[in-house]
């Protein structure tokens, strides 16, 4: 592997490593707010963060289902992966998921 392919790899890893971490801090606030959405008003959909869910339906009779990422499987594949490293990156993200986010209240 050259220098350049092993920097994209890196690269590659840290990306994959950063949207785990998103997935596993990820809240339903949003999904809250798109199944009160009446079905014709599509404004602010896009400001929604729905990258927890796997699948959404809206029924015609107005009942609304959603499944979400398995955070379990998302914690787990972390742990996996920063194994494979042993970077401490593991260390930090318990210590982030620990801490609340700005504007969060636990």
């Amino acid at each position: 592997m050259d220098a350049e392919e092993k920097r994209e790899s890196l690269r590659r890893e840290k990306e994959l490593l950063a949207y785990l971490r998103k997935l596993a801090r990820w809240k339903s606030n949003d999904v809250v707010k798109l199944a009160f959405l009446e079905p014709g008003d599509l404004s602010g959909v896009d400001a929604l963060d729905l990258s927890g869910v796997t699948e959404l339906k809206r029924n015609a009779n107005g009942t609304f289902e959603v499944k979400f990422v398995d955070k379990v499987k998302v914690l787990s594949m972390l742990r996996e992966l920063t194994e494979e490293k042993n970077s401490g990156a593991l260390e930090d993200l318990i210590r982030e998921l620990k801490e609340p986010e700005d504007g969060d209240a636990h």
